[in-house]
């Protein structure tokens, strides 16, 4: 069977993936992308693809290192989607270009305050009623808008693949399709075997057993699940906002964006109740979830609602005590680079990381090859 060299080739089709083959091809990388399933089937289209800049990290009362590292980064992707960074995002469709916060209680204590300073001027912005989005019909309380966005994952993956899909082929990645030799790393295709001088995992859920698979030294994987609830609902009404309406702890009492869902709108949950959800059965989930809309968003109805539970694994770089990593993640362990973006909102930055460990490219052309591509999955709604 023929041998082809190639510079690079990336594991795992979700937002890291798909970000990294659209940076390395705009920089002349000869690369490939090799996904299991369909693309964006893990945790890209299970998120709520927010954008964020960090101020549901600060809602302790002051700027924490979480908030700080993600705090440019709404920016950053604003300069992709104007089409004025390396990534092109033109075009790509965004699901709200402003996300809210609010409470039906508007003595938030020290919050009020914190929101008001000088040290978040120009990241949040009390509204006046008259400015209040449709959504906010019928609510007594404050609201804020932030620079936060929610994009449209699907959309994000097509605009970051579709012009480069005879390069991202359908393979389980594992010690049966991929073995070290020359310092590099062979993958084995239907018909064809690529050498890549460099195998880059973005593989998220699938990151660990890859490393072992593959007897990579020095790098460790952990998990940490949520219980995300997905509500079908007649209310025709579009939401992307954080509830802190008796918010007693430092994440948002409820994260709630608005999806198309094949029987209609459904709106998305996270926040904390979705950390707190690995601890609840699945019916226990969703009449709590009940419970919280009935309480954080009473103004609807939401007695002819149906819910569904979505448990996702977030794959990160193993960190003392399992916390919550505070940035995007790259590490070089010979031939072989981990990637993690630990959240959406990231990647930007897992891009920049990378480009300071990769070689640089020889380049070159693909092989003519019949082995079956991979295309983008749906969301699972």
């Amino acid at each position: 069977m023929p041998i082809h060299a190639i510079d690079a080739a990336i594991v795992g089709g979700g937002i890291a993936g798909a970000w990294v083959l659209n940076l390395l091809r705009g920089r002349g990388y000869n690369v490939v992308l090799l996904e299991n399933n369909a693309i964006g089937c893990g945790q890209t289209l299970a998120s709520q693809g927010m954008i964020h800049g960090g101020l549901k990290y600060t809602l302790s009362g002051s700027l924490t290192g979480a908030s700080e590292a993600i705090a440019g980064m709404p920016a950053r992707w604003r300069q992709c989607l104007a089409g004025d960074d390396e990534v092109d995002l033109r075009g790509t469709r965004l699901l709200a270009d402003v996300y809210h916060m609010f409470s039906a209680n508007t003595a938030l204590g020290r919050l009020t305050s914190f929101f008001a300073s000088k040290a978040l001027r120009g990241r949040i912005e009390k509204l006046p009623p008259e400015a209040w989005p449709t959504a906010f019909q019928g609510f007594d309380g404050v609201v804020y808008a932030l620079n936060d966005f929610v994009m449209d994952t699907s959309d994000l993956l097509a605009t970051l693949t579709n012009a480069h899909a005879e390069r991202i082929y359908a393979l389980e990645a594992g010690a049966d399709t991929i073995s070290a030799r020359d310092g590099g790393w062979d993958i084995q295709l239907n018909d064809v075997t690529l050498h890549a001088r460099q195998l880059i995992s973005c593989a998220g859920n699938g990151a660990a057993t890859l490393i072992d698979a593959l007897d990579i030294p020095n790098l460790e994987v952990q998990h940490r699940p949520l219980k995300q609830v997905i509500v079908h609902t007649s209310n025709d009404v579009h939401l992307y906002a954080h509830c802190l309406t008796g918010v007693t702890s430092d994440e948002p009492r409820l994260t709630i964006t608005t999806h198309k869902g094949n029987s209609g709108t459904i709106w998305y949950l996270g926040g904390q109740l979705a950390e707190d959800g690995v601890k609840r059965d699945d019916a226990e989930q969703i009449a709590h979830a009940r419970g919280e809309l009935e309480t954080c968003v009473p103004w609807l109805d939401w007695s002819d609602a149906s819910f569904e539970v979505l448990t996702i694994n977030r794959a990160e770089p193993k960190q003392s005590g399992g916390r919550r990593p505070d940035e995007a993640y790259v590490a070089r362990e010979g031939s072989f680079i981990q990637c993690f973006p630990t959240k959406l909102t990231l990647t930007p930055d897992l891009g920049d990381q990378l480009l300071s460990l990769i070689e640089p490219p020889v380049g070159g052309e693909l092989p003519a090859t019949a082995h079956p591509r991979a295309t983008i999955g749906a969301a699972p709604w």
